[in-house]
């Protein structure tokens, strides 16, 4: 497997360290050659950074992806809305060969140079595409069944779906795909495709942000979700940080809410506390504690093994 650098962004590394440690946690466990390396910005946030100034918006993305491409890596990141949005220039200024070089001409004065070639991933694609559901089954120590889970593909998942090229926009499987190799049951409802509406807290409508995750939860809460597992840091941000507002005005909510890296980690063999999950606003340790009691259930063939090498079977 070809050697790649992880591409934090600001949100996990400011705001949520717990997803970085059990994103580290579950690269070394499947002895993935990640790197860290110097340099990286913002990526920079689309909704801000491009709508004030769309140069500044490029340059940076630009300079980012010229990062790995001197060094001969890919960029892996556990953030959705960082791989989207430099995605998005990547594949426009590859498109663009004006616009390319006039973006070169700024880089070189800082001496950089964007050639663009460096392949870039979300996790959730890469443990599905390069790592493969096959070798994650061969991993896991214990798998989710029994476990229903619903899942948050985001809109930075799939979309731009021409620059991202992840996954069906709107029929998209590999989250699922992995999450039914973890042994769980995807959950399949209304609002799975749905806008997390995060977004709308940066432009001072929080109201509005509460009501999309409402809608959400409330769906989840009635269909009996056992969690919502998501891999991106502003979706998490929506569900457990707003979730937890709710829950404190009386709403009876109460959907834990854990990243991808976090479940991965779990069924790998690391406590909910390794992986920072007790750092979490909503409770996690309902969907811990059914989990827990699940994996103690003797396996459907423990009877007739027990039965043919126990006395009775000879004779």
């Amino acid at each position: 497997m070809r050697e790649f650098a992880v591409f934090w962004g600001c949100t996990i590394q400011a705001r949520f360290p717990f997803i970085e440690k059990s994103t580290r946690l579950v690269l070394e466990s499947f002895g993935l050659p990640y790197r860290d390396i110097d340099g990286f910005t913002c990526c920079p946030e689309k909704s801000l950074v491009n709508n004030i100034d769309r140069g500044s918006f490029v340059l940076t993305a630009a300079r980012n992806v010229a990062l790995v491409d001197e060094l001969g890596l890919d960029l892996v990141s556990p953030c959705t809305g960082c791989v989207s949005n430099l995605s998005t220039v990547k594949g426009e200024l590859n498109a663009d060969p004006r616009e390319k070089a006039e973006v070169n001409g700024l880089l070189r004065e800082v001496g950089r140079e964007f050639k663009g070639v460096s392949r870039l991933q979300h996790l959730v694609p890469f443990f599905h595409d390069t790592v493969g559901i096959h070798k994650i089954k061969q991993k896991i120590k214990r798998d989710f069944d029994g476990m229903r889970i619903a899942l948050h593909y985001g809109c930075h998942m799939i979309r731009p779906s021409h620059a991202l090229k992840n996954d069906d926009p709107l029929n998209p499987v590999k989250f699922d795909n992995i999450i039914r190799g973890l042994g769980a049951e995807s959950l399949q409802f209304m609002t799975k495709l749905m806008c997390c509406g995060q977004g709308l807290d940066r432009v001072d409508a929080h109201d509005k942000a509460l009501d999309f995750a409402r809608v959400k939860l409330k769906e989840l809460k009635a269909i009996g979700a056992d969690a919502l597992v998501l891999c991106c840091p502003s979706c998490f941000l929506q569900f457990d940080n707003n979730q937890f507002l709710m829950i404190k005005e009386g709403e009876r909510l109460g959907v834990p809410v854990i990243y991808f890296t976090e479940l991965l980690g779990l069924a790998l063999g690391f406590s909910a506390a390794e992986l920072g999950m007790t750092s979490h606003r909503v409770d996690c340790s309902p969907f811990v504690s059914k989990w827990e009691a699940l994996s103690k259930r003797p396996s459907p063939s423990a009877g007739i093994e027990a039965g043919l090498t126990g006395p009775s079977a000879l004779g």
